[in-house]
């Protein structure tokens, strides 16, 4: 067993099961205590598990010190795989002086009106953006901007709270929500207050909201590597909307992505370059979101840690490459130049299934749906017993599963997605 080894701050107990399993010997793992006994860690060796509070730095840093003295290894890097747990990721990797984005960069770019400031002043193109509060000082900016707008949470993840307004009557219903749910999530590690920098002043993430110019036309996500100055795209995926669900929702990704015309590889590449030198960033692993508007990219976001969702698998049953793997390579100074993933040799996706009403789970079948000659793997998030809750009271409980199939190259992946939906048996009762 390889006596040093990457510690994981902060990660999910799917995510340290499925790391245990494919890398033995080369994890340790930094929990919230508040996780301790999941199902999932029974099989994982529990000398390799610290659970601290995560939300008090100088205990976790502490903790880490006595939890490394009495495993005997040391350490190769600090690696993170959840945007709530960055912040703690980096002052890991400053205490054990490993190589990780520094603090005042993660801030940044988890900071959703932070991160355009900055890209704003350094020419990036990206959406025009304002931190607001309250219905007045929303419709002054949707009225200033003459037209569509988005709104979002200064912080969260992935489409939660999130609402496109194109008229003032949505603006209206949609700062409703806002008001009403944002309370309820204060103590969600995702909506957090941003620590504030260089003498801001904290920002109650719960109580104001960014208000962002739409930009039409497709939209992609890509991971990419950033060091001595030079980039390296891992993977591009293309994002399908999902119909019928709250905007931003995903129906698929679609891998390898197909770019519409004018589209240039060269031009993402100083793009991504330009958006994380300006955060602050000079080296790590990124996860970025963008829209190809006119033939020209428009970054949404950028985070410093791999893709997440169902990317990963959909990349590993497409080439055989993982991307976790190379995550822990890069943080551990493993990998090599050239080291990436190939595009596949067919049209891949990853399609999520979404659950049609709220309740709990009586009946879960998949065996119709594995039997299709389109699915390569399905991977369940509910099974019998479990609780269904639908927005916008929850995001994270609506997702039946997901499947990466193989398709071919123009095939609408909604009708397919309805297709695979028929064979996934599920009974939800309320």
């Amino acid at each position: 067993m390889n006596p040093h080894k990457v510690i994981v701050v902060g990660t999910t107990p799917d995510y340290v099961a499925r790391l245990y399993e494919t890398y033995p010997g080369r994890t340790c793992f930094v929990m919230d205590s508040s996780i301790r006994g999941d199902h999932l860690l029974e099989e994982v060796d529990q000398s390799l598990l610290l659970f601290t509070n995560l939300e008090d730095s100088r205990k976790t840093l502490h903790d880490i010190n006595r939890f490394l003295s009495r495993g005997g290894f040391g350490v190769d890097g600090v690696g993170c795989f959840d945007c709530e747990s960055l912040v703690v990721a980096s002052d890991v990797a400053c205490h054990l002086r490993r190589p990780f984005p520094p603090r005042e960069a993660v801030i940044k770019g988890r900071d959703k009106f932070r991160s355009k400031k900055a890209w704003a002043g350094a020419g990036v193109p990206s959406p025009q953006a304002a931190l607001v509060s309250g219905l007045k000082e929303t419709l002054a900016f949707f009225r200033a901007f003459k037209g569509a707008i988005v709104l979002k949470p200064v912080s969260g993840s992935g489409s939660e709270l999130t609402f496109v307004c194109r008229t003032e009557d949505e603006v209206v219903r949609s700062v409703e929500i806002m008001e009403r749910e944002l309370p309820e999530r204060k103590s969600n590690p995702l909506f957090r207050p941003m620590p504030p920098l260089f003498g801001d002043n904290l920002v109650n993430s719960c109580g104001v909201w960014v208000a962002e110019s739409f930009v039409p036309g497709p939209e992609f996500s890509c991971d990419f590597f950033l060091e001595k100055e030079q980039v390296t795209v891992l993977r591009q995926t293309g994002k399908v909307k999902a119909p019928g669900q709250t905007f931003g929702s995903i129906l698929a990704y679609t891998f390898p992505a197909q770019y519409p015309a004018g589209f240039s590889f060269q031009e993402l590449c100083g793009i991504l370059k330009k958006a994380a030198f300006s955060l602050g960033f000079s080296w790590g692993h990124f996860m970025t979101d963008f829209i190809v508007c006119d033939g020209r990219v428009v970054i949404l976001e950028m985070t410093p840690r791999p893709g997440g969702d169902s990317i990963p698998d959909l990349v590993r049953l497409a080439t055989g490459r993982d991307l976790l793997g190379l995550h822990l390579d890069f943080v551990s100074g493993r990998h090599r130049k050239g080291d990436g993933i190939p595009d596949p040799t067919g049209v891949f996706a990853s399609i999520n299934l979404y659950a049609p009403k709220n309740g709990v789970v009586q009946h879960f079948d998949s065996r119709s749906l594995l039997a299709s000659p389109w699915v390569k793997g399905f991977f369940p998030k509910k099974g019998i017993g479990d609780l269904v809750i639908l927005p916008p009271d929850s995001y994270d409980h609506r997702l039946l599963g997901y499947c990466v199939v193989s398709y071919e190259t123009g095939s609408d992946l909604v009708s397919l997605a309805k297709h695979l939906e028929s064979l996934l048996h599920v009974s939800i009762e309320v």
